[in-house]
């Protein structure tokens, strides 16, 4: 099929999303004029739904390795020999602090995250708890947690203490799922987002792209995060990590990673888009075009078991584009004593 960029457009700056056929044909697209386009329209979408600010985040691997969860990608699992750190749950003190610093190095957004299938231990529960009650007193982040398959009760007790925002990744489509995760299902990954949403928390959920699946795939992924009414979307590329099985595995090119990320613009004009892990290395010296592509985020900083950039790097990227990063939404409710 033929693309009707002016409806598309039109469409987009609606806070209307391309329907499923029209996104598949993104995926054909080859001819340089068309992917300009392509980018160039799902940029002036972002601007108009978005403006220029962006959204950042940090994460603190507060629980690292040792995870019994089978996914091919994850060098965390306990399944895998991988050089993954591993760790036990790291104490409020230290989560708080970590909160404080990432905020002081332009952090809006900072999140918990912990390996296995969930956070079921009571005690670590407890101490999560105190984590997000630190970080609501001595910082002004956006509070989130990223601690697998969680229950209703579990993730309300959390909002009590004083969490903003819950992070799960769906990974990938449904018909692809079974291929990367063994252990646990797709509608399980689907349970947990859902809960979420219920409560009334900002729910971040999104994938992993470049694992082997099809361009059909990533629309089917779009179309659910659709469905689940997403507030924001984590694009992760995958980075192979030594001793999984998708070590190998180098599917992307920079220009497929935009064209991921203007599908994902196009079919959710008004959510929030934010790239993750292996942005560094899939979309190489091209990393300043993805706010032009629909981003309208980055995550600073290190990932869960890889470096990231240089935060001062990607602050810098950010100012010279001509953008500024969204202030943090809180006011310390107890900032810590100065001397």
């Amino acid at each position: 099929m033929l693309l009707d960029w002016n409806s598309i457009r039109e469409r987009g700056l609606a806070g209307v999303g391309i329907n499923e056929e029209e996104a598949r044909e993104i995926g054909r697209l080859t001819d340089p004029e068309a992917v300009e386009r392509l980018l160039a329209i799902a940029g002036e979408v972002k601007q108009h739904h978005k403006g220029n600010e962006i959204y950042t985040c940090g994460i603190t691997n507060a629980k690292s390795g040792r995870c019994p969860e089978k996914c091919s990608f994850c060098s965390q699992s306990a399944f895998y020999e991988t050089e993954a750190p591993k760790y036990p749950l790291k104490p409020p003190d230290l989560i708080a602090a970590e909160a404080r610093a990432a905020e002081a190095h332009g952090v809006r957004e900072f999140s918990i995250v912990t390996s296995g299938r969930s956070l079921s231990n009571a005690k670590e529960f407890e101490s999560v708890k105190k984590s997000l009650k630190q970080i609501r007193e001595t910082s002004g982040v956006q509070t989130c947690a990223s601690l697998g398959l969680m229950k209703k009760e579990q993730l309300a007790e959390l909002q009590a203490a004083g969490l903003d925002s819950y992070h799960h990744n769906l990974e990938t489509s449904r018909s692809f799922h079974p291929n990367v995760v063994e252990t646990h299902t797709y509608d399980e990954e689907r349970e947990a987002i859902v809960a979420a949403k219920s409560l009334g928390l900002y729910v971040c959920c999104g994938g992993i792209f470049g694992m082997g699946e099809t361009w059909d795939q990533r629309v089917e992924l779009a179309t659910d995060l659709r469905a689940l009414n997403v507030d924001s979307v984590p694009i992760n590329f995958l980075n192979p990590r030594p001793g999984t099985p998708l070590a190998e595995k180098h599917d992307l090119t920079p220009e497929t990673c935009l064209k991921i990320i203007a599908m994902l613009r196009l079919m959710l004009p008004e959510r929030d888009l934010i790239v993750c892990g292996g942005r560094e290395v899939n979309l190489e010296d091209r990393q300043p075009e993805l706010f032009r592509a629909g981003a309208t985020g980055v995550m600073l900083g290190n990932y869960l078991t890889t470096s990231g950039t240089q935060t001062d790097s990607d602050l810098q990227m950010i100012e010279s584009l001509g953008l500024e990063v969204r202030p943090p939404p809180h006011t310390p409710t107890a900032p810590p004593a100065t001397t």
